[in-house]
């Protein structure tokens, strides 16, 4: 029996990484599903993600942390952005903070899952989608209580 191609199917088209202000989902796994990212990793990967989103020119929207994977809402907001290297720095420090820390086993997988919103309503609910994540997996019953997630900025605050 051939197993199917796990590979990622795809990734956007280049130019949606180079729009400016074209909103991005991203999900980010780890390779094991162990609990790894909270609460151990968190302080880390948070510290992280605002400093890579910083010097890449990323506009951080929303984000959740998960024990197993990450959720980003993001845009490109500069010339100089460059989200697919604010990705790569992202995962590659994360993961380089949590080897020095003791975590050897920890891993990122390969790839990551994204897509773009087309419209306003596309960005709010990807938004709500991030946030709403930690009480779909009944680890708090409201997405204010789960501390490793925040909305940071929209032009519309989500209603969850």
């Amino acid at each position: 029996m051939q197993l199917a191609d796990r590979k990622h199917p795809h990734r956007l088209h280049e130019e949606v990484y180079q729009t400016h202000r074209t909103p991005i989902f991203v999900t980010v796994p780890t390779k094991d599903t162990r609990p790894a990212l909270v609460p151990q990793l968190a302080p880390i990967l948070k510290a992280v993600l605002f400093d890579k989103a910083d010097r890449f020119g990323i506009a951080l929207h929303a984000y959740c942390i998960m024990p197993d994977h990450v959720h980003i809402v993001c845009s490109v907001v500069s010339d100089q952005g460059d989200f697919e290297k604010f990705i790569t720095t992202f995962k590659r420090e994360v993961s380089r903070q949590a080897h020095s820390q003791g975590h050897a086993d920890f891993r990122w997988q390969r790839s990551y899952w994204d897509e773009h919103a087309r419209r306003e309503n596309d960005v709010r609910e990807m938004i709500k989608y991030v946030l709403a994540n930690p009480v779909r997996r009944g680890l708090c019953d409201n997405w204010e209580e789960w501390p490793w997630s925040e909305f940071v900025s929209w032009p519309y605050a989500p209603e969850v």
